[in-house]
């Protein structure tokens, strides 16, 4: 196997892990609190690779859970055509960007790291295995993010029947526990999915190594349009 398509796979599935953990349940939710040392970390490397701060893109999904399956959803398969939501996420984030207030730019250490990067990588591999590893994290981290979008309104069992979404539990373990999409819509603020949700052993994980601060109460949570100010221990806008 070229190593382009390893280096790209396990860089998707990174990327997809930091927006679900810190970006999704973290920020967005309040589900759990991230040590400061850590969202430091996590911070950089989101705004490294995905090209977008995190408080953008927690504020963009809580726009999603105020509107679902509205014409102010961002992303709505009921509102779009599926192809368009699965296909088009990096425009329709952009749309929704739009719509929200005005965020800083990157720091000087991040656009470092973003140079730093792809860098490391021509000369680690290769320009050839470079773009074969950019082509891969692409398709993967968008797939994983458009499949969510898309199969979690469209597909499913309905548990909860008044709110959007549906249940595919097995879809929980390949979509980082997006399988139960009612569920999350019904308990934005549960750190567990479901039973199978796959991220949850890492987030067990982290607790005990006491990088994260576990909360599984599920208690809804508020959905401004606006990006919360702090789920970590620290305020977020004074970190760079």
């Amino acid at each position: 196997m070229p190593i382009g398509v390893v280096l790209g796979f396990f860089s998707a599935l990174l990327a997809a892990l930091v927006t679900e953990i810190y970006c999704h349940r973290c920020l967005a939710h309040r589900a759990f609190r991230v040590k400061p040392a850590v969202a430091r970390v996590l911070d950089a490397y989101f705004r490294a690779v995905v090209w977008t701060s995190p408080e953008v893109w927690a504020a963009v999904h809580r726009l999603h859970h105020r509107y679902a399956d509205t014409p102010l959803d961002p992303h709505s398969p009921r509102q779009l055509r599926p192809w368009q939501v699965l296909l088009g996420s990096p425009y329709l984030f952009a749309v929704a960007r739009r719509r929200l207030p005005a965020d800083r730019g990157p720091s000087r250490v991040v656009v470092a790291l973003r140079v730093a990067v792809p860098v490391a990588y021509l000369v680690t591999v290769g320009p050839v295995q470079t773009l074969v590893a950019t082509a891969v994290h692409l398709v993967g981290y968008l797939g994983i993010m458009g499949m969510v979008n898309t199969v979690g309104h469209l597909y499913g069992s309905k548990p909860h029947p008044d709110v959007p979404g549906y249940d595919v539990a097995w879809l929980a373990i390949p979509l980082l526990g997006h399988g139960y999409h009612n569920s999350h819509h019904a308990h934005p603020a549960a750190a567990r999915t479901g039973p199978l949700d796959s991220v949850w052993p890492l987030l067990r994980l982290l607790a005990l190594l006491r990088m994260v601060e576990l909360d599984d109460r599920r208690v809804p949570a508020r959905a401004p349009e606006a990006a919360p100010a702090c789920c970590a221990l620290m305020p977020l806008a004074g970190r760079r």
